[in-house]
């Protein structure tokens, strides 16, 4: 499996926790996962943890 195929897919199940989250925090959460997820897919770089933002 590919880097790529490996972030799309993390980013499709990140996207579906995003959905069941009980809370918006938890939210908001997946759903930065997942929008990270697929800029990795698309061979950007990591972005620094300390972008992330919790309620």
């Amino acid at each position: 499996m590919s880097d790529s195929t490996y972030f799309a897919q993390r980013a499709s199940e990140a996207r579906d926790a995003a959905i069941k989250a009980k809370g918006m925090a938890s939210f908001r959460a997946h759903m930065g996962m997942a929008q990270e997820y697929e800029r990795r897919a698309r061979g950007f770089e990591a972005r620094h943890a300390e972008k992330v933002v919790l309620d």
